[in-house]
């Protein structure tokens, strides 16, 4: 890994773009995900050019990681390795264990890309870095029979898998290594795509049809669909449906907490839809017959339904940590996207972050993921390897 820190782009000031904080790297490989690991740490997951999956553990820039009183103080701003490695098998995502050195990620054989994609099993792998601190190493899996799953993980215990092409989940106990339940999800409107997990709480998960956005609310603990709405269809009609239009979905509950701890247990969860042709829907579960906030973004994203990657070319949502009425936007073009989604009519746009182009010389990017760190800080990452730390200003638009 090759990596600089700028404090400032050449020919750019940080009080012209309004940015409290803004240190840029650079990698060998594009960095495809970005995971918090623990306040001080985070996983990303890159493609070499060799073809092979790349998993890091970085340190954060000590200036970013430190309490806002004693910033000035700090004058280390590296990114530093602290262990990684490559993996057996291509790896889709990787989702931590509550803030320990675990982690699990769907992967599939490459022993196995003969076989026809129908018979062939596929590993959930668990991986931990070693004692010595510079080697990710895999100590145990659990195999599925889905190809390329989707992965959802709460806390230490439960984790759950769904097909890029089936509608079929898959419930995992961790702590016993034991597929609870399989469970078929009938389709609203005869869609065979495949269902997209995220948690609402600790024992309910939300299932997004990635082809209609239709919503099926599991009880993890029971094994039964509580609930099911389709808010693509509810709100947008069938005339704004789009041929070739993919839906995901991310709710603003979060099994880790936040930094601030704000959002740790909050059942007042949201949750976000996007789609690729840029509609943006946020609905409080509390209600799910009228969506809090609709709105079309006026960007789309490259469609290419056939790639090695489930995840590719869909939009990344995400809900701040500490002000769940804001979400972030990627995966449309080389910016990220920060939204007041309190309600349709105060819509607006708070802030862009267009550091990856201008890292990039104005040549033509995309970020492929962000998350939100703490308040009004977000770690992006852009198919031209750079990867981004940066706090910015509310509101501070030209």
């Amino acid at each position: 890994m090759q990596s600089y820190c700028l404090r400032s782009p050449p020919g750019i000031s940080l009080q012209e773009i309004e940015y409290k904080q803004l240190q840029m790297f650079d990698f060998e490989n594009v960095i495809q995900q970005i995971e918090l690991i623990d306040p001080r740490t985070v996983c990303v997951v890159g493609k070499h050019k060799s073809g092979r999956c790349e998993i890091l553990e970085l340190s954060l820039p000590e200036k970013l990681t430190v309490a806002p009183c004693n910033e000035g103080l700090v004058k280390n701003s590296d990114l530093k390795m602290r262990s990684g490695g490559f993996t057996i098998a291509p790896v889709f995502q990787v989702n931590y264990e509550n803030y320990s050195p675990q982690a699990c990620s769907p992967s599939s054989s490459l022993a196995d890309t003969e076989g026809t994609a129908e018979n062939r099993d596929r590993d959930t792998d668990h991986a931990q870095p070693t004692a010595e601190g510079d080697l990710i190493t895999r100590f145990g899996s659990l195999t599925c029979e889905f190809v390329t799953p989707h992965l959802a993980l709460n806390g230490q215990e439960l984790v759950l898998l769904t097909a890029a092409t089936q509608r079929d989940l898959v419930v995992i106990d961790l702590t016993v290594n034991t597929t609870l339940y399989k469970l078929s999800v009938n389709s609203i409107n005869g869609s065979q795509c495949g269902l997209e997990p995220s948690f609402v709480s600790e024992n309910l998960a939300a299932l997004c049809d990635k082809n209609s956005g239709s919503v099926f609310l599991n009880d993890v603990r029971a094994g039964k669909m509580c609930q099911n709405f389709s808010p693509a269809q509810q709100h947008l009609g069938t005339e704004g449906r789009v041929t070739g239009e993919l839906w995901t979905v991310r709710t603003s509950y979060n099994s880790k907490g936040s930094l601030s701890w704000a959002s740790s247990g909050n059942i007042n969860s949201k949750l976000g839809l996007a789609s690729t042709m840029g509609k943006l829907i946020i609905y409080d579960l509390r209600n799910t017959d009228i969506a809090v906030c609709e709105a079309d973004i006026g960007r789309v994203t490259g469609i290419q339904p056939c790639t090695d990657n489930p995840n590719s070319h869909l939009p990344v949502i995400n809900f701040s940590p500490d002000v769940e009425t804001q979400v972030s936007l990627s995966g449309f073009d080389e910016h990220v996207y920060i939204y007041d989604v309190s309600c349709t009519e105060k819509f607006k746009t708070i802030f862009v972050h267009d550091g990856h182009l201008k890292q990039s010389g104005q040549v033509k990017c995309c970020v492929t993921s962000h998350i939100w760190y703490k308040e009004n800080t977000v770690i992006s990452a852009s198919d031209n390897s750079g990867l981004h730390c940066w706090q910015f200003i509310p509101d501070a638009l030209p």
